[in-house]
């Protein structure tokens, strides 16, 4: 059963280090993913992600954040510093700077056209690519689990991974499209289902 937020954050007040634990296995993949496609280098993606961590739990964050907010801090705050990091680094081109402004602006809202048409997008990725997607970001797998069960390598999953997503940006703003498949536990059409990856 996965970990929910209540649960997280319940087991921060009676034990930070068992809440650090459940946090890190909750969210450490999806965050990995999430700023991955903003930020190529995977070492840079993995100390925005720790730094994170640790100023939650440095911080005790957690004891002011609500359930039903956990998710979306955690994933504005990574985009903020994925952001910031390509202001530093003068690698934000004028393109990204206007889609930045756009994402501070909107509210993170899903009509059923928007779920609908994030759906098909999904769906019409070539169908290794869905499958990795669907893998390691809906069902939570680890990349090496999913290299075997495709009998690819684990660089390969990682590669496609990052395509994957990076198309799927080009069609969405990177914060609804992760708050959708984090949050909504996206369900595949059964048609999908058959070609998608399944727990044993």
């Amino acid at each position: 059963m996965m970990t929910s937020e209540q649960h997280i954050l319940t087991a921060f007040s009676q034990n930070p280090e068992e809440g650090a634990k459940l946090l890190f296995q909750r969210y450490y993949k999806p965050l990995m993913a999430f700023t991955s496609s903003f930020i190529a280098d995977q070492y840079t993606c993995e100390d925005i992600i720790q730094n994170l961590f640790y100023q939650f739990i440095r911080k005790q964050i957690y004891r002011r954040t609500a359930p039903e907010t956990l998710s979306s801090f955690l994933f504005c705050s990574a985009r903020n510093s994925c952001l910031n990091h390509l202001r530093d680094r003068k690698t934000f081109t004028d393109i990204e700077q206007m889609e930045l402004q756009a994402l501070e602006e909107e509210a993170v809202t899903f009509s059923p056209e928007l779920v609908a048409s994030i759906r098909r997008a999904i769906e019409e990725l070539p169908e290794k690519t869905r499958q990795v997607i669907t893998s390691i970001i809906i069902q939570r797998k680890k990349y090496k689990e999913t290299a075997q069960e495709m009998n690819i390598s684990v660089n390969t999953v990682k590669s496609q991974l990052r395509d994957g997503l990076k198309q799927l940006r080009q069609q969405f703003p990177a914060s609804l499209l992760f708050f959708f498949l984090f949050k909504s536990g996206y369900p595949f059409p059964c048609h999908l289902q058959r070609h998608s990856l399944t727990t044993a």
